[in-house]
């Protein structure tokens, strides 16, 4: 397929089909208990995604929010700590992931094509969108993949996959 035809192509035929799905009253505890699957040891924290009790699109809950929100300090306290790492993260436990998910997610359809991916996270500073029909996700498309179909339409294109050494 030459890169033109590649740039083409319908976000139905690149977007990932594999996230985890879990609803806006799913606990950080709960979370931290789905992370500790298999899955993620080998394909490392993905972006979750949150689906409403109708089980429309809510939301994503991204790697900094779980970050920020189970270690970051007293999320739900306005007074600093002096607590530790452990009582921190104990406390925080119950928040649920409606709390902390990201909203403002992106929408694209499955018919829209690479580029409109590309523009879309880079317009809106973000690193996954959603693919949606009726409301309801079926996929994403993340900077990750974005970087790696972009690296093969480049690179590959104009050396056959062999990236030249820089001249100095």
């Amino acid at each position: 397929m030459s890169a033109e035809a590649k740039s083409r192509q319908r976000l139905r035929d690149i977007m990932l089909r594999r996230y985890l799905r879990l609803g806006e009253s799913h606990t950080m505890h709960e979370v931290m208990g789905f992370l500790t699957d298999k899955h993620f040891e080998e394909n490392g924290l993905p972006f979750l995604v949150v689906i409403a009790e109708d089980g429309t699109f809510a939301g994503i809950l991204e790697p900094k929010a779980i970050l920020s929100s189970v270690a970051g300090g007293p999320v739900d306290s306005e007074s600093p700590s002096d607590d530790g790492f452990a009582e921190i993260v104990a406390r925080n436990l119950h928040l649920t992931v409606g709390q902390i998910m990201n909203r403002d997610i992106p929408r694209l359809s499955p018919d829209a094509f690479l580029e409109d991916a590309f523009l879309c996270l880079a317009e809106n500073q973000t690193e996954v969108a959603a693919i949606t029909e009726d409301d309801r996700v079926i996929g994403l498309v993340t900077a990750r993949l974005l970087f790696e179909i972009a690296s093969t339409l480049t690179v590959g294109s104009l050396t056959g996959g062999v990236i030249p050494p820089s001249s100095s």
